[in-house]
């Protein structure tokens, strides 16, 4: 009985952890939205910013219906794949300016719908904030 308690105690206490790096790469990831994206997409991530932004052509889209434009999944491959691209300049034909912010060489396993893959921090922790503020 004993044994069975200590065990779940460190199982809850890992859990607790992962919840709270969770929920920090969630906070910094809203500090590098705030810093990145909310010029155009909006300080809620909806869209609705960009008013000011010199040659910008079209409105920014709704960065929280990721989900529910892919059938209740979050796209993290294709989400990661834009966040890189931008993050080193190599989206052509998009009106964004690279985020060097995001680049880093400390990485981070991200697991995605197929396998893993690592990534820099600052992309993990951008992914987490825009998983996090999915609506249906």
């Amino acid at each position: 009985m004993v044994r069975f308690l200590t065990i779940a105690m460190v199982v809850t206490a890992s859990v607790g952890a992962c919840d709270r790096a969770f929920g920090d790469r969630s906070a910094k990831g809203a500090v590098l939205f705030s810093e990145n994206c909310a010029v155009c997409h909006g300080a809620d991530a909806r869209g609705g910013g960009g008013a000011g932004v010199a040659g910008l052509s079209k409105t920014p889209p709704d960065l929280t219906v990721l989900a529910a434009d892919n059938g209740g999944e979050f796209p993290l491959g294709e989400t990661l794949a834009t966040l890189e691209g931008y993050a080193d300049g190599g989206l052509r034909g998009r009106q964004m300016v690279p985020f060097n912010d995001l680049a880093s060489d400390d990485k981070r396993r991200v697991r995605l719908e197929r396998g893993r893959a690592r990534v820099a921090r600052p992309l993990a922790d951008l992914m987490q904030y825009l998983r996090d503020v999915q609506r249906p």
